[in-house]
């Protein structure tokens, strides 16, 4: 199993969500540990985990805690090769490179948009 990324609004009057913008960021779940400990953000899979104006500074921690001290969190890779800090690295830049298209293209929906893992 995987974890998939979107950034959805909701629909003024409904309970509805859609997504905005096109984030294909994905990983094995295996990885929960790397990115909990990494970005100090619960990861609640299948729900809404906040506005992205709030999750994205937690990623961009994650990615630079990675970079600088990826050998913190060799311990939590999984044992089979699939859930490694290297991969981590590369989801959360997946996440910020499409949240920058997504600001760029639209800074006030940006501003409402959530963050979502399924």
């Amino acid at each position: 199993m995987s974890y998939h990324i979107s950034f959805r609004v909701k629909v003024d009057g409904l309970d509805r969500w859609l997504d905005v913008g096109s984030c294909d960021a994905n990983i094995t779940w295996n990885v929960r540990k790397i990115i909990e400990k990494s970005t100090g953000l619960p990861w609640v899979n299948g729900a809404n985990n906040g506005l992205c104006r709030d999750v994205i500074p937690c990623i961009q921690k994650g990615l630079h805690e990675l970079l600088v001290y990826g050998y913190k969190y060799k311990e939590y890779e999984a044992s089979n090769g699939w859930g490694t800090v290297d991969g981590t690295i590369g989801f959360f830049r997946d996440i910020l490179d499409y949240w920058d298209h997504l600001i760029a293209d639209d800074e006030q929906l940006a501003q409402i948009a959530t963050f979502w893992i399924d």
